[in-house]
């Protein structure tokens, strides 16, 4: 009888571990789902994108809609070749403010950004924007001048990259 009692007692103690692991399998089982589940509503969900107002829309005679800084200074495009070195003294370029290099420009559509140096250019159609330093407040005298041109306000979609 003795030995039929330590056979009870070791099976009624085995059985207990078995329903203790059996118990805690299924509760990490259903905390890895759960995890699981969070980080692919964290992969799906979208990143915050930041937006930062670098251009405004303006009317200016006889260019009709133009593209201007925050501060109504003209914008420019140079359709063909680049400015580099002294160029830059007398087109300085519209670059994204600092510490918003990662933000999205806005203010006008089609607008972008490319690398200049360390930082971002903003760009209207995939050209690089340019302010002409011989304008003053709301002056638009850059137009035509070393192959400038205006930015003007296109209406039709814009380019692809």
């Amino acid at each position: 009888m003795a030995v039929t009692g330590i056979s009870v007692q070791r099976a009624g103690g085995l059985r207990r571990r078995w329903t203790v692991r059996t118990a805690a399998a299924i509760a990490i089982a259903g905390s890895l789902t759960a995890v699981a589940a969070e980080v692919s509503v964290a992969q799906a969900a979208p990143a915050t994108v930041r937006k930062t107002t670098v251009v405004k829309i303006a009317t200016r005679h006889p260019f009709g809609r133009i593209l201007t800084t925050v501060n109504g200074r003209s914008l420019y495009v140079l359709p063909h070749g680049s400015c580099t070195g002294g160029c830059l003294g007398v087109w300085p370029v519209l670059l994204m403010p600092k510490g918003r290099g990662s933000s999205t420009p806005v203010g006008a559509p089609c607008l972008g950004k490319a690398p200049f140096g360390h930082r971002w250019q903003v760009t209207y159609r995939n050209q690089r924007l340019y302010l002409f330093a011989g304008d003053s407040g709301t002056s638009v005298n850059g137009n035509n001048v070393g192959g400038f041109k205006v930015a003007k306000l296109v209406a039709r979609s814009c380019p692809r990259k």
